[in-house]
């Protein structure tokens, strides 16, 4: 049986239900340091799982059953009823937006689609591009060579005949944008621009980024002297070409970008070289290989030649690097690496050697972040990962398992007079470049004293995270009275009945973590060379190293500020929390001085205080780890990029799905807002704050909804009802969600309470979605009709969100239940009555 303490425990995490189960059934949990449970054997590990799923899915159950009787009756088929009728609307308006209809139906079985790949970021890439790699201009002797690469070569699968008559006149004006190309200084237009003194953008990824500015002076000064207009006939087509031209610059990486809008506005009328062809079909096939051409073999191919084009690693959105520029700026970091003794000569060493790899760099702001990227065999992969759990595991014994948000809950629940709390964020200067191998071989030494000659590996069962064909998975893990087992709490596992173990012997597992340490090489072009200082970044030990290291200096040169405080650490941000201000500013002056004899400096501009020191900028609310903290109250929000929503979505799947159920799969991806227990914490924020935290949620996600219709659907009319039922699905589903978080902070709620959270949020969402996709042009008028219909009634809502602004939470649970039956009975009530009412009840 259990004791009284573990089984408090498991209550806590895992709920009732289930304790009660093992109380019953005289399971007995043992739960270990880090707050996971061993559970006595593989069968009653598989009988537990079922247990949670069941009460899982028991619990889901109940929600959608409490959800179909809080909302109207008619609710899910509200929303669909009124597009029979807006849908014989909607032709006229569709054919107000193309005013020549035939065009579609030359395009109709037609994929007029290119992409714009980014170039290599692997070092070196800076291979000189003297020349266009074009084939027409560059190769092509005559205007008819081009013209018939054009017909020919352009999509081999559109076959176009009876097109000869157009050669005598168009040959002439190919010919002139053979020769105008020929005579134009791209490279000496790219250095003048480059010159140009402007401000530079705040918002920039890094400096020597190419401003939008810049790149559209650079395709306006190629159409302008380059392009000949005659070739589309008036300067109207030529400037929506150019505008085509800007919108796919701005695209997001991985997505596909269609041609077929821009062909289906051309004006064919004025071109006078088209003329002479009789059918309508072919002129419009001709048009559209003549664009494809400009786009896929000029355009994008001068691109490529005189722009890096990249990303910072962080998102889709792509940086545009003059290729000069970042030729120089490999060169640089070469050098500088060179300089410091950081690029050593390589040494052959017998014994076994760690994976080369190749650098890839990413722009920073002034500088670039190498990503390693290491070439494994199997062996090599085996053997790091044998490695990689000893350390994880060494780790784990020494430091325990980083969990920000039990941590924060403990302060705040420390903290309940609301004293005056101090804190101090800071980051470490190039985390991994900054360790010294020496000292952080010596220190593993150090950890490993107590540990026996040799190590057994033995199996350990766990709950599958991902089902396919069973429940559990097995894994290997150290087995040693002197080893934690480096499981997250509330992980549930069992020791198998393998009688064979594996042994490892301690000298191995030390010399091959030599090996990693000091033996790291990377090669550049047929050269290679040894890391003589720090750790690469991007390989599977560097992140465990890397924190040993610096949990190390914490442990050591930090002990003071443990015991007059909280440090939170995780990778190479920390975090220090304290009710003395005299602490919290000897720790800035500990992060101003940094710890030298470990090499350990922060960044100044990244140091966030609410302790006036030397002149500091003194903030109330300071940023860590993606959550913005308020100092007074120590609520949580969530930090949200500043990067445009569109490049932040996916838009490339493994799978051959329909645009509808890519749109299921992505919306449904409710991990994305990164909404976090702790944030949803009665005890640690408001209710006011909760509220403010789903209704960016509630906007966010309308705003992912409204850029995947619009880049999924070629045709959003004939597809309103089943988008308007995928959204109504997943809003229920968010409120579940949510429903779920907020039932592990406050166990006891009631039935009224889950009925006003979740009338809340459905609420929220869908004047969310109708804000939303009332301001775009193309879904407003399929959508706004359907969200009148379909959100709950806003009078009914508009009293209850009144309630929920206005009165104390608790009263709420008692009260609302009642009042929501009342109000719901009132709708006819005029608007006049209405404050009146209110301040009756």
């Amino acid at each position: 049986m259990m004791d009284n303490v573990t089984a408090q425990t498991v209550k806590e995490t895992f709920g009732t239900v289930f304790q009660q189960y093992c109380l019953r059934r005289k399971i007995s949990l043992k739960q270990d340091e880090n707050g996971a449970f061993a559970v006595p054997d593989t069968n009653t590990l598989r009988e537990c799982i079922q247990v949670l799923n069941r009460h899982k899915y028991k619990l889901d159950k109940r929600l959608k059953t409490l959800q179909k009787s809080t909302l109207p009756a008619n609710y899910s088929n509200r929303g669909t009823q009124s597009l029979s009728k807006q849908n014989k609307t909607d032709g006229t308006e569709k054919r107000k937006l193309y005013k020549n209809t035939n065009v579609n139906l030359f395009f109709n079985d037609i994929e007029i689609t290119i992409y714009l790949y980014n170039t290599s970021t692997v070092l070196p890439s800076y291979k000189s591009h003297t020349f266009l790699t074009n084939y027409a201009f560059n190769t092509a002797k005559s205007g008819n060579e081009i013209y018939d690469f054009i017909i020919k070569e352009t999509m081999q699968n559109v076959t176009i005949t009876d097109y000869e008559v157009s050669i005598p006149l168009i040959v002439p004006l190919l010919e002139e944008f053979q020769k105008r190309h020929k005579k134009f200084h791209y490279f000496s237009i790219l250095k003048h621009l480059d010159h140009k003194q402007e401000v530079l953008n705040e918002k920039s990824k890094c400096k020597y980024e190419v401003t939008k500015q810049k790149l559209r002076s650079f395709f306006d000064l190629i159409f302008a002297k380059v392009v000949p207009l005659n070739i589309f006939g008036k300067l109207r087509n030529l400037k929506k070409i150019k505008k085509t031209m800007f919108n796919l610059l701005e695209a997001p990486c991985f997505k596909s970008f269609d041609l077929k809008p821009l062909i289906e506005r051309l004006d064919i009328a004025p071109i006078i070289w088209l003329k002479n062809i009789k059918s309508t079909k072919t002129k419009w096939l001709v048009i559209m290989k003549l664009v494809r051409w400009l786009f896929v073999e000029f355009l994008l191919k001068i691109l490529y030649t005189y722009f890096h084009i990249t990303t910072s690693g962080t998102n889709n959105k792509r940086l545009y690097i003059i290729r000069a520029n970042w030729n120089s700026v490999q060169k640089k970091f070469v050098k500088k690496r060179i300089r410091s003794h950081i690029f050593q000569p390589d040494v052959k060493l017998n014994e076994w050697n760690p994976p080369i790899g190749t650098y890839k760099l990413f722009p920073k702001y002034s500088t670039v972040r190498p990503i390693f990227k290491p070439q494994c065999t199997n062996t090599d992969k085996n053997h790091l990962y044998t490695i990689h759990k000893f350390l994880k595991q060494l780790h784990t014994t020494n430091y325990g398992i980083t969990d920000f948000q039990k941590k924060w809950k403990l302060i705040v629940k420390r903290n309940r007079k609301m004293e005056q709390m101090y804190l101090v964020s800071c980051d470490v200067v190039d985390a991994f470049g900054s360790v010294i191998q020496e000292q952080l071989y010596d220190i593993i030494k150090s950890l490993c004293d107590d540990l026996p000659d040799s190590l057994a590996l033995k199996y350990y069962v766990l709950k599958s995270e991902r089902k396919k064909d069973s429940d559990v998975i097995y894994r290997q893990y150290f087995s040693d009275p002197y080893l934690s087992l480096p499981f997250a709490p509330g992980t549930l596992y069992a020791h198998t009945n393998y009688s064979r173990s594996q042994w490892i012997k301690k000298k191995w597992l030390l010399d091959r973590i030599s090996s990693c340490i000091f033996y790291q090489r990377v090669q550049i072009k047929k050269k290679i060379f040894m890391l003589g200082k720090g750790l690469v970044q991007g390989t599977m030990l560097s992140p465990i190293l890397s924190d040993i290291y610096y949990n190390f200096i914490l442990h050591k040169k930090m002990t003071t500020f443990l015991r007059t405080g909280q440090i939170i650490k995780y990778m190479d941000d920390i975090l220090y929390v304290t009710k003395s201000e005299i602490s919290a500013v000897q720790f800035l002056h500990l992060t101003k001085r940094g710890i030298p004899q470990y090499n350990c400096y922060f960044k100044q501009a990244k140091t966030q205080s609410n302790v006036a020191f030397k002149g500091n900028a003194i903030m109330n609310n300071i940023t860590y780890i993606g959550y913005k903290i308020n100092c007074t109250t120590l609520n949580l929000k969530p930090k949200r990029s500043n990067t445009d929503i569109r490049y932040l979505i996916s838009f490339s799947t493994k799978c051959n799905l329909t645009p509808l159920q890519l749109l299921k799969k992505r919306l449904d991806n409710i991990a994305t807002f990164k909404i976090s227990k702790v944030m949803l914490d009665s005890t640690i924020n408001s209710t006011k704050a909760i509220r403010k935290i789903l209704n960016r949620i509630c906007l966010l996600q309308a705003k992912r909804a409204c850029i995947l219709i619009k880049e999924l659907f070629s045709s959003v009319q004939t597809n309103v009802g089943s988008i308007l039922k995928i959204i109504k699905n997943n809003n229920e589903q968010i409120a579940r969600y949510v429903i779920k978080i907020l039932l592990t902070s406050e166990r006891n709620m009631n039935k009224s309470t889950i009925c006003a959270w979740n009338n809340y949020i459905m609420y929220t969402l869908w004047i969310s979605y109708k804000a939303v996709f009332k301001k775009d042009r193309i879904l407003h008028k399929y959508f706004t009709t359907s969200f009148l219909q379909t959100k709950i009634n806003s009078l009914t809502l508009q009293y209850y969100y009144i309630f929920f602004h206005n009165l104390n939470y608790s009263i709420i649970n008692q009260i609302y239940f009642y009042c929501y039956k009342i109000i719901s009975t009132t709708l006819n009530i005029l608007h006049v009555h209405q404050l009146h009412f209110v301040s009756t009840l």
